[in-house]
This record gives structure tokens, C-alpha cells and sequence, in this order.
């Protein structure tokens, strides 16, 4: 067991003195919406309107956005913000159909979003976890049309569909991806902090190239064994789809989880592991000072203690890098830090408590592991005016004790759970998971040719800034602080 003091205790990085559901789903009710297609508008789009394929060049190289925060007009404007409308934009390309695997549906908003782009009556597919209507019936009154689904039911209780992945086809054969950690419902894209990640638009492979079409970073290989895992016959057309691209442009690495008991490391912690250990530079060789950073929406069931999984799978898992010197992390462990939503977060957010409803950690589950407050800091984004908005977005990175560079980072529809990262069985060691999750990891060699991210300040970066979607240094829980919880 570690101390309660000093990096053993997952100081946080720079840190200054805090004031003020078991799988971790991030699962709650589904609204829905009375009023016509035709009433959504979409502030941000109308802006951008004919113009986003230019707004995608701009973000390159990491291509990562935070969606528009309804009650705060300045997050309309920024460069880094990136609405569900703007994904549709005919600048983009002509849209032939596409694809959503996401966890929940809010479907007349979403089909809102096709009318007031000029799509509608584009085909959509869905595989879903969760849809406020009834699909089939609106298929037999001729309400819509061009809307295949299926309805994703896992056998764990704990385990959802509930990774969010779309995939946008263009006439020309050609493919964009996008990962997020957003639901297709209003909320998660006007009231909730969310990260997207868009690809760039993926060419067919040319007739006279000999190639497979896949990336450094394997992120062809990678997605289609992921959509092959479903086992559904709606996404056959799409795995053919992909096999038909030019995936070599891809800069980052796609993490999946899907259901099951796992013999090679291919999902999960243990995937992510695998290519740290490739490819995760600590230039300074001082593995121990370089705090690893978890941010999510929700906590699943972690254990009593710290090292029944957290820090004996998860936090092993992610301390990987290509450092091969010998450390002791026993008596000098990695330094870890939890960013969650304290009560205060959440009752000095726009919408009061109404917000901590996205954040659906159990509070029966946390009183069995009250240990995990020691780790824990508080939600804060003040450079981008995010703090009043509660965050939706899951992120893992690695970054140094200066908090100026940063080994790596991913943006995931993954919350810190086992059922969505996966835990060893004790029987035969697999790694076992619950729930489909995606992610994407960015690693500086791909997409900068450089060991380190640069964090600090963008006026002083040698190397094009990261955007990091939380403040640094981070704020501790003080002993005053509480996590938000419900009680279920």
C-alpha cells in the first residue's frame, strides 16, 4: 500500500490546494424533443457554412475540437470548436450516406441536423445502445425512410455499446472518420464539454498502388477488426468500404475495446500498453516524474483498494514507454491524477444541478472506495471559458512535472471503469471487457516527428501547440471537496 503523501499519492502536477454507475456508461435518460425538425438551429454552422473544410486545414495536425456551449456564445467563435452540423457541411464533400456507432440516439434531433445541412434523405446507418424512438414503427407509418439500425444489446449488464464512431461516405468513394465522445443527442452537443477528433478525408486506393492502404500507426488494421468484431450484417458494406481506402494519411492510433475475454493484447489497457511501450518517449529519463492525467465522466467499480486494479492493470498499463532503465516504481510510483467534477463544479455550472446528470458516478460505489478522493482534482478549463460546463469528454495523457510537454494523449469514449478498459482474469490471465469503446491516441513521432508534445505557453512553442481541454497546473480536492455522485 502507498502513503497518503508526496508522488505516491499522485501529487498533481504543479498543483495548487483545492477549495470549495459501476461500468461508468455515462448512461441517463433520453429527452425527447416535441417541436419540428425544421425549429434546430445550429449558431456555430451558421457561421462556418461552406467554409469548415477550411476550418478542418486549420486544426491540422491534430484535428481535435470541443463542442459549442449553447450558454456561451465566446466558445461559438473559437477556432477549436467543432458542432455536429459543421460534420455535414458540403465543403467537406458530397455525402453519400453514413454511418453512427454511438451509445444513445436522440434520433429528431439528428435527423434535424441532415435537414438543415440540405442532406435529408441522405441514407443514415445506426447501431446504437439506446434510441428515444421506436425506429421500426416510424418505418412502417413511412416517417423515415432511409434510416437502417440495429439496437446493440451486450450480454454483461455492465457492458454497453458505447463507444461513438462515425463514418461519413462521400460519392466519390472516399472516407472520413470521426471519434468522440459524444452521444447524438442535443445536450451532449449544445450544454456538455465534448472532444471530437475528424480524420482527413481518406481517398480510394489508386488503381495502379499496390498497397493495402494502411497507415504507420496500423489505424486501417485497427478499425476494421474493430467493425469486424460486431458481427453485423449492416456494417459488411462499410468494412467493404474500407478496405476500398487509403488510410495512410491517418496520424494517430485507434484504440477499441469490445466484449469479452481476450487472449492477445489487441483491446483495451493492454492495447494501449503495447503501443506505448513502442512508441511513448520520456526524454529526460525520469519515468517517475511524469504524472499520467485520467479525466472522464463517470467512475466505475475500481475495487477496494487502490492496487486490486487501478494501479496494479490501469495505471501499470499506461506508465509503458520506450524507457528501459530500471525503476523501482514500488518505492517511487508513477504519479496519478483523476480530474472529476466535485459537487461545487456541478452547482456552479450554467445549468446548476440539472448538469450533474452526465456525470452518473454512484455513490454507493464511491463510499467502497474512498481512497480514490486522494487522487482526485477539480474540473477546470478557464483559458477556453469551459469551466461552467460539465465535461462529457474522456482524456488520458502522460505529461512532464513543469507541465510544458506531454509523451501522449487520447481522447476516448472510454470513462475509468474495467468494464470499458478491460481487467485480468485470474483463471487463465486474459484481459476482459464489458462494453465497445473507441478511442484515438495522438503520439508526437506521428504527428509532428518530435518525442514531446509541446503544452505550454502557444506563444513560446517550438512545435505546434496541443490545446489541452482542461487547466493546468491542476487544483487538488481539498478536504472540504466532494466528487459528484447519484444515487441510483
Amino acid at each position: 500500500m502507498e502513503s497518503g503523501s508526496g508522488s505516491a499519492s499522485g501529487s498533481a502536477p504543479g498543483s495548487a490546494s483545492g477549495s470549495g454507475s459501476a461500468s461508468g456508461s455515462g448512461s441517463r435518460p433520453l429527452k425527447r424533443k416535441a417541436s419540428c425538425q425544421h425549429t434546430y438551429s445550429d449558431a456555430v454552422w451558421k457561421l462556418t457554412k461552406g467554409t469548415v473544410d477550411k476550418k478542418l486545414e486549420r486544426a491540422e495536425p491534430y484535428r481535435m475540437f470541443m463542442s459549442p456551449i449553447s450558454c456561451d456564445s465566446a466558445t461559438h467563435t473559437e477556432e477549436s470548436t467543432l458542432s455536429f452540423s459543421e460534420l455535414l457541411d458540403k465543403s467537406l464533400g458530397e455525402l453519400s450516406e453514413s454511418l453512427h456507432l454511438n451509445f444513445m440516439v436522440e434520433l429528431g434531433w439528428l435527423l434535424a441536423q441532415y435537414v438543415i445541412t440540405g442532406q435529408r434523405g441522405k441514407r443514415i446507418t445506426l447501431l446504437y445502445g439506446r434510441c428515444d424512438q421506436d425506429i421500426d414503427q416510424l418505418h412502417s407509418s413511412k416517417k423515415v425512410l432511409d434510416v437502417r439500425h440495429k439496437k446493440i444489446i451486450n450480454k454483461d449488464a455492465f457492458g454497453y455499446q458505447h463507444s461513438k464512431v462515425s463514418m461519413i461516405a462521400y460519392t466519390d468513394g472516399s472516407l472520413r472518420v470521426v471519434v468522440m465522445s459524444a452521444n447524438l443527442c442535443e445536450d451532449d452537443w449544445t450544454k456538455f464539454n465534448q472532444g471530437i477528433w475528424v480524420s482527413p478525408r481518406f481517398p480510394l486506393i489508386a488503381e495502379n498502388d499496390k498497397s493495402d492502404g494502411n497507415s504507420k500507426t496500423d489505424f486501417k488494421i485497427d478499425i476494421l477488426r474493430y467493425l469486424k468484431s460486431f458481427k453485423e450484417p449492416l456494417l459488411v458494406q462499410w468494412i467493404k468500404k474500407v478496405e476500398k481506402v487509403d488510410f495512410s494519411q491517418a496520424n494517430v492510433f485507434f484504440i477499441p475495446s469490445v466484449p469479452g475475454s481476450h487472449k492477445e493484447n489487441l483491446w483495451g489497457h493492454v492495447y494501449l500498453k503495447s503501443i506505448l511501450k513502442k512508441h511513448a518517449c520520456l526524454p529526460f529519463n525520469l519515468p517517475s516524474e511524469w504524472p499520467i492525467i485520467a479525466q472522464c465522466s463517470s467512475l466505475g467499480s475500481l475495487g477496494a483498494t487502490e492496487n486490486q486494479w487501478l494501479r496494479s492493470e490501469f495505471v501499470e498499463s499506461l506508465s509503458a514507454s520506450t524507457y528501459c532503465g530500471d525503476i523501482d516504481t514500488d518505492n517511487d510510483p508513477i504519479p496519478f491524477n483523476l480530474i472529476y467534477p466535485s459537487v461545487d463544479n456541478v452547482m456552479n455550472s450554467w445549468n446548476g444541478v440539472n448538469e450533474g446528470g452526465v456525470l452518473p458516478y454512484n455513490q454507493k460505489v464511491h463510499k467502497k472506495q474512498l481512497w480514490l478522493k486522494k487522487y482526485m482534482c477539480l474540473w477546470k478549463c478557464c483559458s477556453q471559458t469551459r469551466t461552467r460546463a460539465m465535461p462529457h469528454i474522456k482524456t488520458y495523457c502522460r505529461i512532464s512535472s513543469c507541465c510544458t510537454k506531454m509523451s501522449w494523449f487520447m481522447l476516448s469514449s472510454a470513462n475509468l471503469s474495467k468494464a470499458a478498459w478491460g481487467r485480468k482474469l485470474q483463471s487463465n490471465g486474459n484481459n476482459y471487457i464489458m462494453a465497445q469503446e473507441a478511442g484515438v491516441l495522438f503520439l508526437p513521432q506521428f504527428l509532428i516527428g518530435s518525442d514531446t508534445f509541446s503544452i505550454s505557453d502557444p506563444c513560446t512553442s517550438e512545435s505546434p501547440h496541443f490545446n489541452l481541454p482542461f487547466e493546468l497546473p491542476l487544483v487538488e480536492y481539498s478536504a472540504a471537496d466532494k466528487p459528484w455522485t447519484l444515487i441510483f
